[in-house]
């Protein structure tokens, strides 16, 4: 039994139509792998968004329809759906009430188990928050919590679908190898936990070596010529980004403003979106963190300014609404992802992709290709005799 949002797909909050559906990195195909391993998989879901009146039981329906053509288009396929509209706090009269049907309550698993015959205490249920936990142990099935707060130390948390599916099948014991998910995890790392610091270090090291060398050139030689015709013009360069992305902005500000004035003539004008807090904070609580970025592009961004979207997965709502402000209001872009590089990788004018399944070392080849930039574009501006006296 899987939760839907923040367990199969991106959980921005109320996803009630299709175009709001993200699927996460790995999901699909451990959903596949699943089916191939001949296990029953029924999605169980809490929608308060219908009793609070934000979409209705057909726009459930409807997401949950195209979710099943993405997965039947990979080969994969969810047995039973299951979802709870209601919510005592509601304000759609007909849905604002209590269900045994929501969970933790185990109304949804009881008729997943008579529907498909299941032996509950047999069955795993998988999820994001504490109500999938309480579900599991209120039908006496195995919780495993994605993420790492449960606040309870007998429950086993992993970090994301592929890896609960791979504990799920490894405890089933099955004949693996061939299913759909075996490929997809022979690109992970890590697989297996390390005893040994060193040995750790060898293979991350190998790791981000590998995630470089998968870096088209060409998009490098793009980005490097954007930026320089932009500097030419006096053209603003924003950057932002999430989380350890984020910092990778900041240092882009940093490196291409600072660093790049060291033995050339260049005063760029360079802006991280993510820098400052106080503003961040107003916008993500006045009006909604997807719009952090957009907004603040709305006041600053010009007709031929650059944006640099900084995004591991390529899937963040706030990553996306910039680069499509952005692009629809004459600015240019230039996305740094990762993973399988979702949106942001198609919407840009030059996506510098890093195929790797690792946040950290996804990080840290974007943050070389940030650093490449602003040296490429530093010593551009430069003679050798002057490129050799500096230190770089």
């Amino acid at each position: 039994m899987l939760d839907r949002d923040g367990t199969i797909i991106v959980d921005s909050g109320y996803v009630g139509t299709v175009d709001r559906v993200t699927f996460i990195a790995g999901a699909i195909e451990a959903i596949a792998a699943l089916n191939a391993a001949g296990l029953p998989v029924v999605v169980v879901t809490n929608q308060a968004g219908v009793a609070r009146g934000h979409y209705t039981l057909d726009d459930v329906r409807r997401v949950h329809d195209h979710i099943d053509e993405r997965l039947a288009a990979a080969g994969a396929h969810i047995d039973m759906w299951l979802f709870c509209p209601y919510h005592p706090d509601g304000t759609v009269q007909a849905f604002a009430r209590v269900s045994e049907d929501r969970k933790p309550a185990p109304g949804m698993a009881i008729a997943a188990a008579a529907a498909l015959d299941l032996d509950l205490s047999a069955s795993w249920v998988v999820g994001d928050a504490p109500s999938d936990v309480g579900l599991a142990r209120a039908v006496g099935a195995r919780p495993l919590f994605i993420g790492t707060a449960t606040g309870d130390p007998t429950v086993e948390s992993v970090p994301d679908l592929v890896a609960a599916v791979e504990r799920i099948l490894h405890a089933e014991e099955p004949q693996i190898g061939t299913e759909p998910l075996a490929g997809f995890l022979e690109s992970r790392f890590p697989v297996a936990r390390y005893e040994s610091a060193d040995t750790f270090a060898r293979d991350y090291a190998a790791e981000l070596a590998k995630a470089l060398a998968t870096v088209d050139l060409a998009q490098v030689e793009r980005a490097a010529a954007m930026l320089n015709e932009a500097y030419d013009r006096d053209a603003v360069v924003f950057a932002c980004g999430n989380g350890g992305s984020a910092s990778i902005a900041n240092h882009l500000q940093c490196d291409h403003s600072k660093g790049v004035r060291n033995g050339t003539e260049l005063r760029t004008r360079v802006v991280s979106l993510s820098a400052h807090a106080e503003l961040l904070s107003a916008i993500a609580n006045d009006i909604g963190y997807e719009s952090v970025f957009e907004y603040q592009l709305q006041s600053q961004g010009r007709p031929g300014d650059l944006l640099v979207a900084v995004s591991s997965s390529g899937r963040s709502p706030n990553i996306i609404r910039a680069l499509e402000w952005a692009e629809a209001n004459g600015m240019r872009t230039i996305s740094l992802t990762g993973f399988e590089g979702g949106p942001a990788r198609d919407v840009s004018t030059v996506a510098i992709h890093v195929d790797s399944q690792n946040y950290g070392v996804v990080e840290d080849a974007h943050q070389t290709c940030m650093h490449l930039l602003a040296q490429y574009v530093r010593q551009s501006r430069m003679s050798s005799r002057d490129v050799a006296a500096q230190t770089f």
